[in-house]
């Protein structure tokens, strides 16, 4: 289970030795999730103990996962199958998949926009992820407030979108 009073707790997969990453902001904070409207959504990464740790995160945070995928078309299934407001998607999937693709597929397909959560920076991805239209970015490792902020975003953005 995620600490939500801790928040600078990151949300990705163990640092190489010697990298700190990012240093932690003094004083930040989550507010409680009960004043968020709930979002249904689905978790798409290929790495499954950094699958379960967003999945644990999201829902501590008051949201639903209907599931998790690992490639692209589980991911494809999984929304037709569960038709969630939001896909997390990771751009590198198992089996060779691409998020990217599978995103431009879940907004093609099933109205359902996505907000990716990489570790990829570069120029050449992030020009493909935002012809996606995506509902938001975040970059790994993240802290909970971070993915906090980013689905109450992507939650506002929905709702107005009406």
């Amino acid at each position: 289970m995620v600490r939500l009073d801790d928040p600078d707790t990151v949300l990705a997969p163990a640092l190489p030795p010697g990298d700190c990453g990012p240093a932690p902001v003094a004083g930040a904070a989550v507010a409680p999730a009960a004043a968020v409207r709930a979002l249904r959504l689905i978790v798409v990464e290929d790495e499954p103990a950094v699958a379960q740790t967003i999945k644990d995160a999201v829902e501590d945070l008051g949201h639903t996962v209907c599931g998790v995928a690992r490639t692209e078309q589980e991911a494809v299934d999984l929304a037709d199958r569960e038709r969630p407001e939001l896909a997390l998607m990771d751009v590198r999937l198992a089996a060779g998949g691409d998020g990217i693709v599978a995103a431009r597929k879940l907004a093609a397909g099933f109205g359902i926009r996505s907000v990716f959560l990489s570790g990829y920076a570069d120029h050449a991805t992030m020009r493909r992820l935002t012809e996606t239209y995506p509902l938001g970015v975040v970059h790994k490792p993240f802290s909970l407030t971070q993915l906090k902020n980013v689905l109450d975003l992507a939650g506002r953005r929905l709702r107005a979108r009406g």
